[in-house]
């Protein structure tokens, strides 16, 4: 669904994305994630056709980004990380505009644009002004902009990128109700805090594709340690003794809490959660810190 085939991006004089070959198929869900800087937000910015290429091509529902832009604007739906900078334009019409730009007209474009006002929180407003937003319903009336022709692909700058917890519930729904209707989905990820709805990920290093597979630790394990933290109050002390020969490193931070590095081919968070339990600890918490996904970024 979409193909990136040494896909280039330059700006400034400088590439910031290096011949990026990736293949999202349709269905699934892909986050890209690295450090401040690596090109997560041009690579998707490049698939919406919102930036050109330097170098290579991207093919997203079969068009070409470089020959036929407009397909791909047609096919695909994109949210960037901020409203356009259009002073006095209200959100009513950004999504008429949008959705006349889509090719809907009369009692389907008005149906569009009220159900656009109701996923951004803001039924009966649509002549609030958009500079007037605050930024999580900025950044939900992006979102919305970007469904409302009902597009088989989503790409997405930061979606969840200054949502308070209900609005980040709504984008995580929206994407993983894309996945279950076999649409597909690649969005930049600012923190590192990947939500399940993500079925892959992409590693992006100083524009550079470095890693790859499905979202779940297993898949980036080789050769990898793992930190894992556990909370055991008053006995973690006990605790980095208890899976000592499971871990590497294991040791007591505090009074309540051990960390420790695994090897995954060695033992599982599970198996060391176990041999903790097993010793008579009370575990009321375990898991990657910082979480897996933030892990792999600092490589």
């Amino acid at each position: 669904m979409i193909r990136f085939d040494r896909a280039s991006v330059e700006r400034g004089g400088q590439l910031v994305v290096e011949a990026v070959s990736l293949h999202v198929r349709s269905g699934e869900a892909w986050a890209v994630i690295g450090a401040g800087g690596a090109g997560k937000s041009m690579l998707v910015a490049a698939a919406a056709a919102a930036v050109p290429l330097h170098g290579g091509d991207i093919l997203v529902d079969g068009h070409s980004v470089r020959r036929e832009a407009d397909a791909v604007r047609m096919a695909a739906g994109y949210v960037p990380d901020r409203p356009p900078d259009w002073p006095g334009l209200r959100a009513g019409e950004l999504l008429e505009l949008c959705a006349a730009a889509a090719g809907l007209r009369g009692g389907p474009l008005r149906q569009a644009v009220e159900k656009g006002l109701r996923l951004a929180g803001l039924a009966g407003r649509g002549g609030d002004e958009i500079d007037g937003l605050d930024a999580a319903r900025a950044k939900r009336l992006l979102v919305a902009r970007a469904v409302l022709h009902d597009p088989q692909v989503l790409l997405l700058d930061d979606p969840c990128g200054g949502l308070d917890p209900a609005g980040r519930r709504e984008v995580e729904r929206l994407i993983g109700d894309a996945h279950l209707m076999d649409r597909t989905v690649l969005a930049a990820i600012d923190d590192a805090r990947v939500p399940e709805c993500f079925t892959h990920l992409a590693v992006l290093r100083e524009g550079r594709l470095v890693a790859s597979g499905r979202n779940d630790p297993a898949a980036f394990a080789e050769g990898r340690r793992w930190q894992l933290a556990i909370r055991c109050p008053g006995r973690a002390e006990e605790a980095a003794r208890a899976i000592g020969s499971l871990v590497e490193e294991a040791r007591a931070v505090d009074d309540d809490r051990v960390v420790s590095c695994i090897d995954p081919a060695a033992a599982s968070p599970a198996e060391v959660v176990a041999a903790a339990v097993r010793a008579g600890l009370p575990v009321e918490e375990a898991g990657y810190d910082p979480p897996w996904q933030a892990q792999l970024i600092e490589g």
